[in-house]
């Protein structure tokens, strides 16, 4: 499905944001942009929204979300559970709330001129199957505090959201892992384990990422190659192979385009598709980021 700015959204789950109820009748709330992406385990949408007035609205939601603040003119947003108001919260721009599954949550403002935020939602038993510890998520709220390493991965989200190209399965994994790292106690005790990957599990994971160049790989099927859970088996992963899976199997499926390239017959979108590229434009342009020029003119270059 699209959203109003005509941005795909690949989610599966249908968990992007609905437009909340404004309670305050005499306030305008216009959207002005909105993007949104979706992946297996959790889905992003970044909004822009102007007012005129007061409100006050009511944003809970059947799911978990972390809400970034990424810019807000005039009175800052405030929030409120039933039995909890923010406070003051810090003198940061970029707040953050995380927000629990069924948490009752208002927000609201005196006298806020527009405001653009990133919520990334997300039903807890997804995260649990990328954790080792499958109670790690806190199950409270918290409200306006700030975290530069989610903040950090924040845009790493928004970007994706306003991206045009399709992004990749396997680089939904890694955010929801990092999200769920940040978000629960595992961020204090990851460092348990330091060791990377054996070579015979590197031997097994790249034989099969190359087995699968085409199709839509799972972190948890990579690391059941690897006999790892998932979250170690990202890190190990990370340690061994200096990136994480997502950016060495795109690395991988652009030295396979270039091989299928040096011969004549195929086209530049057979290989696209043959080398797990949504189309010949996504091919190009991914091409192009990695190379340096695109499919065409390199393959001028070493035919020539």
């Amino acid at each position: 499905m699209a959203d109003k700015q005509g941005q795909q959204v690949y989610g599966q789950r249908g968990l992007a944001p609905t437009p909340p109820e404004w309670r305050e009748p005499n306030s305008a709330a216009v959207t002005i942009g909105r993007w949104a992406r979706g992946w297996r385990r959790l889905s992003a949408v970044v909004c822009e929204m102007a007012f005129t007035g007061g409100f006050e609205v009511d944003r809970s939601f059947p799911t978990d979300r972390l809400v970034v603040i990424l810019d807000e003119v005039g009175d800052r947003l405030h929030g409120r559970t039933s039995t909890r108001p923010t406070g003051p919260g810090p003198d940061e721009p970029h707040r953050l709330y995380y927000v629990p599954a069924g948490t009752p949550l208002w927000s609201f403002a005196e006298n806020l001129k527009s405001l653009q935020f990133l919520s990334v939602q997300f039903a807890r038993e997804d995260l649990h199957v990328l954790l080792e510890d499958a109670s790690a998520l806190p199950a409270s709220p918290r409200l306006a505090f700030f975290d530069a390493r989610l903040l950090a991965l924040a845009r790493v989200f928004e970007a994706e959201c306003r991206a045009d190209e399709p992004s990749d399965p396997l680089l939904g994994d890694s955010l929801a892992l990092g999200l769920a790292a940040l978000i629960s106690k595992t961020q204090r005790t990851s460092g348990a384990r330091r060791g990377g990957l054996t070579a015979p599990q590197i031997r097994r994971v790249t034989d099969y990422l190359d087995g699968h160049l085409c199709e839509i790989v799972d972190l948890t099927e990579l690391a059941s190659v690897a006999g790892l859970s998932p979250s170690h088996f990202h890190r190990a992963f990370r340690q061994t192979m200096g990136a994480p899976p997502h950016r060495w199997l795109t690395s991988r499926r652009i030295r396979r385009a270039q091989e299928l390239m040096r011969n004549p017959g195929r086209t530049l979108a057979e290989i696209a598709i043959d080398t797990g590229f949504a189309d010949q434009p996504h091919f190009t342009r991914v091409f192009s980021k990695v190379v340096g020029a695109t499919p065409g003119y390199w393959r001028r270059s070493i035919l020539d």
